[in-house]
């Protein structure tokens, strides 16, 4: 059994999470209750649970602060929060898992399929490591947690050059690899779109900090920081070059 920790300040809430866990966590057995930052670091500590399920306010505090304090973390956490743009990109970034409330029932199931399919607090140190690092880095500083076949490898933003389309799978080229990642282009687009990303072509995106030149042409081209040439569609021409305006 997984020994799960629910942490949460309104009393709806926890009895939400605990009822989907009835319905559909048979593996999931719930060792405690907290409604407050200071009760969660001290049945964390002493019950040790396997799950957390984590919510952001909790009352004058945070989830993130629960985290800073115990600073190690050997157990795997699922986050509940209202609709926060901020810390979604966050999680996004350092592939954190999150339910949005109120709770629904098949985001619920799907959250414990993806549960399943990894050890009980799999990489969860340096996953964690990162968001607070993203939560406190400037955009040029984030990372971003990229899956591999034997685990995943955490990325610098800004050492990212570009990201090439190759059907359902994303080639993400850095300053010193390449990766290959079973994630469509749009996902990073939508990921990075915000920390100077841009799409140039329906198969590329580019970091804008890595652009060397622009070459005109019928759509033109790119001359990046590695010297590769990446081609501008005709259509994303003329968003592209206002950019630089």
């Amino acid at each position: 059994m997984i020994k799960t920790l629910i942490i949460d300040d309104e009393e709806h809430c926890r009895e939400r999470i605990k009822k989907l866990i009835a319905d559909h966590g048979e593996n999931l057995e719930i060792i405690g209750t907290c409604h407050t930052v200071e009760d969660a670091l001290i049945k964390t500590k002493t019950l040790f649970p396997d799950l957390v399920f984590l919510d952001i306010e909790i009352h004058d505090k945070t989830g993130f602060e629960y985290l800073e304090q115990l600073k190690s973390y050997n157990f795997n956490l699922i986050f509940t929060t209202a609709f926060d743009n901020y810390a979604i990109k966050a999680f996004k970034y350092s592939a954190m898992d999150y339910l949005l409330k109120p709770i629904d029932s098949e985001d619920f199931i799907n959250a414990m399929k993806r549960l399943n399919k990894k050890r009980v607090s799999e990489n969860s140190d340096l996953r964690i490591h990162a968001l607070i690092k993203n939560l406190k880095s400037d955009e040029k500083k984030k990372t971003i947690t990229i899956p591999t076949a034997n685990g995943f490898e955490i990325l610098e933003v800004e050492n990212i050059i570009h990201c090439e389309a190759d059907t359902s799978y994303t080639h993400i080229q850095t300053t010193t690899n390449k990766l290959l990642v079973s994630k469509p282009i749009k996902f990073y687009q939508e990921l990075l779109e915000d920390l100077n990303f841009f799409r140039i072509h329906n198969s590329h995106l580019v970091n804008i900090d890595h652009i060397k030149k622009y070459t005109k042409g019928k759509g033109g081209y790119v001359t990046m920081s590695n010297n590769s040439h990446i081609d501008v569609s005709t259509r994303r021409k003329e968003a592209f070059l206002k950019l630089f305006n």
